[in-house]
């Protein structure tokens, strides 16, 4: 009996340092700064500069701090052309093997790339702009097939009436079933694409299960497609044309596109590892509708046209489509604000407040549970700046 309570207060004990863990249990307390200067493009302010309340905005970084919100890597704010709020937190790092997608816990900072998952999805889009500004790509009308020079034996069946647009607006009408099997599952439409020889001649022999451009239908195929298009009018790669006409304009260095096994083409639709940072200035082109440093690196119409409702996505969590931007309309003590966002799973968003003239990031592992963006959003975010 009394070896049992002695073990009982050993374990009592070592629950306790436990519990003081710097790396799982950060302490709760917490104290603003600005964030610094560090001469990669941003100007840095502090909060009140911009006239948002600082009490709201500690209180994110306390609630991370506590544990209330988990698996919350980062929180960036960017109002009136200012980076006022920039915090990084331990947590885990993205691995498929695991039942949570868990993998290595790691010390998040500034400098470490994160998986944006399905955020890549609106840099994708932004390619496709800049695209058809320099001629290359003619026009969202087009046929797919104009650009698929090894495919057109597929140019049938319907097939032949999706155009760009249908694929920017994931209305092709091809069928797929990306939302309907667990992600791991070997019957996945997109898992089967990843895997495949040749993921075009994969999706493309898809049967028309809808008339291109009435109904939307998530399909992270269709996107790598738009690369493949993309890469093809520009006769580059996706990475090189996007590291000419984008990333380098915008002081990007620090980031890495993923490649599909055994094909080789460069996975458009998801999982481009970049800085919480750099995903801010992707934000940020978009709500200076294209101009960065005085540069129209993307034409405005383009951007007018990405943000604004194409077709419903019949989801909960957002209100429209665009051309692969998600429409939302947030709201806070009884007051809307309309936003379009980035959005990849796990919690990783890019959202742009365009009447605020504000940008949020956030990155996070929330992979099997509900990611608290829209509570941190609406409870805090926009309840600072009322």
């Amino acid at each position: 009996m009394a070896d049992r309570k002695n073990r009982l207060l050993m374990g009592i004990v070592v629950l306790f340092s436990l519990s003081g863990c710097e790396d799982e249990n950060p302490v709760a307390s917490y104290t603003y700064s600005p964030p610094p200067n560090v001469g990669d493009g941003w100007t840095t302010g502090s909060l009140q500069s911009v006239g948002m309340k600082e009490n709201y905005i500690s209180t994110i970084a306390r609630n991370v701090n506590n544990g209330e919100y988990t698996e919350v890597h980062s929180v960036l704010i960017v109002k009136d052309d200012k980076l006022v709020f920039e915090e990084y937190w331990p947590g885990h790092d993205f691995g498929f093997a695991d039942v949570k997608y868990h993998g290595a816990y790691v010390r998040f900072d500034r400098d470490r790339r994160h998986n944006t998952h399905s955020a890549t999805k609106s840099i994708t889009s932004a390619l496709a702009g800049i695209a058809i500004q320099r001629g290359s790509l003619h026009s969202v009308s087009d046929s797919i097939f104009a650009y698929l020079p090894n495919h057109q034996s597929l140019r049938n069946h319907g097939r032949e009436r999706i155009t760009i647009d249908h694929a920017l607006t994931m209305a092709t009408g091809l069928e797929w079933n990306e939302w309907g099997v667990a992600v791991t599952s070997s019957q996945n439409d997109l898992m089967q694409f990843n895997g495949s020889a040749d993921p075009i001649q994969y999706l493309l022999s898809k049967s028309i299960a809808a008339e291109p451009g009435t109904h939307f239908s998530y399909n992270g195929g269709t996107v790598d497609l738009l690369g493949v298009i993309i890469a093809n009018a520009e006769e580059t790669s996706l990475p090189a044309f996007s590291d000419k006409a984008l990333f380098r304009p915008l002081g990007i260095t620090n980031y890495a596109w993923q490649t599909l096994s055994p094909s080789g083409i460069t996975c458009a639709h998801g999982d481009i590892y970049i800085t919480p940072r750099d995903m801010a200035k992707v934000g940020y082109l978009f709500l200076k509708n294209g101009v960065w440093n005085g540069v129209q690196l993307i034409p405005s119409e383009w951007v007018q046209q990405s943000t604004r409702n194409h077709i419903s996505p019949g989801v909960s969590w957002a209100d429209g489509y665009g051309y692969l931007w998600w429409i939302k309309t947030y709201r806070s003590g009884g007051v809307e604000y309309n936003a379009f966002r980035a959005d990849g799973w796990g919690g990783q968003q890019i959202i742009v407040f365009a009447g605020l003239n504000m940008v949020v990031v956030f990155t996070g592992a929330n992979y099997v549970t509900e990611a608290p963006c829209d509570q941190i959003v609406e409870r805090y975010i926009l309840a600072s700046v009322r």
